[in-house]
């Protein structure tokens, strides 16, 4: 797929973040949210959801957890992030000075894949969705909502493109639901 029809927005977005958002405070900000939908913090919540399905009382919450983490990192990885092979933003702007002075502020974070759609999103998406629908609705609001801060981190950071995220948003609320 060419995505250089959204190189405009994209960079627009970029330019506001750069420009408008950027600073040491939300540096740290940024890095504290984008935990959220990494495997350090996504993993273990798949393994705790696979221990929970044993028991009556959690098995629904267990199971909701886990075959969404499942779906949408099966959907993700080996599937759209190969077949979309989207170079990262930083490889695509990096003869774009502007652009890689922003990226090395917020701390010039190399990923190991390619850019789309974003699986940080995706899984914080799988799991804020699962969470919310398993859950006390009166509180359950909060997890969809660090979903999507945990896209915009994304963005910030600069390893995502606005498309990226709105993909994995996409694939993460398939999973949720899906789980």
């Amino acid at each position: 797929m060419d995505f250089s029809i959204f190189d405009s927005f994209d960079m627009s977005v970029f330019t506001f973040f750069g420009e408008q958002i950027q600073s040491a405070f939300m540096n740290v900000v940024a890095e504290f949210i984008t935990f959220f939908g990494g495997s350090s913090f996504v993993i273990p919540m798949a393994v705790a959801g696979a221990i929970m399905i044993p028991f009556k009382k959690t098995r629904r919450f267990g199971m909701a957890v886990l075959f969404a983490v499942l779906i949408g990192t099966l959907l993700t990885n080996p599937v759209m992030k190969p077949l979309f092979a989207r170079p990262r933003p930083y490889v695509y702007y990096a003869d774009n000075p502007l652009f890689m002075s922003w990226y090395e502020f917020a701390g010039a974070h190399v990923e190991s894949d390619k850019s789309f759609p974003s699986g940080h999103t995706t899984a914080a998406f799988e799991l804020g969705v699962a969470m919310f629908l398993a859950l006390n609705k009166k509180y359950s609001w909060v997890f969809p909502v660090i979903s999507a801060l945990v896209g915009l981190s994304r963005i910030y950071l600069m390893v995502h493109y606005v498309t990226d995220v709105i993909g994995g948003v996409v694939v993460g609320v398939f999973a949720g639901v899906m789980g």
